[in-house]
């Protein structure tokens, strides 16, 4: 069933959602064949010569690594130098980030957390984003285990994104923040965290 329709570039170019696979540059991405989506970027960066504005740049992209090991990529990399665009139109770029995020977020993300919800549910343990989780709890990964932090329904609270590299943050129920992913783990799957804790713990 087809949900919707994202442009990515300026000149047309665009993802479009269908409630089990995302179709764009020509390719199919099924969700259950992914192992891992991330998100680099959505960032902007002002470059400047003795303080002066010279150029702009944006970085931003979305990126599948499936089961089989290949990888598709949605890369929005822009930059201008003195308002001319060298790759593609930064400004462009910027406005059109947010809506592919939202996409991706609200469905491939959901699409594959509730696989792992489904396999948690019948009772296994399953790694995402440097956290092994199981049905009563999700222990962060660590190679002492006196650091390791545990959440489960007692101490969670919510989880946010901080920015759109796709990083959250999990807060306990006084606000404090309990666990965040680690540079290394911080846009590997973490899209797929709110779901899964807010269906276990929340």
């Amino acid at each position: 069933m087809f949900l919707t329709e994202v442009p990515f570039k300026s000149n047309g170019k665009s993802a479009r959602f269908f409630n089990d696979h995302v179709e764009f540059n020509g390719q199919s991405i099924r969700y259950d064949e992914v192992e891992t989506v991330s998100v680099n970027g959505g960032t902007t960066t002002i470059h400047t010569f003795i303080g002066i504005p010279i150029g702009r740049s944006f970085d931003g992209g979305i990126f599948f690594k499936m089961h089989n090991g290949k990888r598709h990529n949605i890369v929005m990399n822009a930059m201008s130098i003195f308002g001319i665009p060298i790759i593609r139109n930064p400004r462009k770029s910027e406005k059109l980030f947010p809506a592919l995020f939202d996409a991706v977020y609200s469905i491939v993300a959901k699409s594959m957390a509730q696989k792992y919800i489904d396999m948690i549910r019948g009772g296994a343990t399953v790694e995402v984003a440097g956290l092994a989780i199981n049905i009563s709890e999700a222990i962060s990964k660590t190679k002492s285990s006196k650091n390791a932090i545990v959440i489960n329904e007692e101490v969670y609270r919510d989880c946010q994104f901080i920015n759109e590299f796709g990083t959250v943050i999990v807060y306990d129920k006084s606000g404090e923040t309990l666990w965040t992913p680690s540079f290394l783990k911080s846009n590997k799957n973490t899209l797929l965290i709110p779901y899964i804790f807010d269906d276990l713990f929340g």
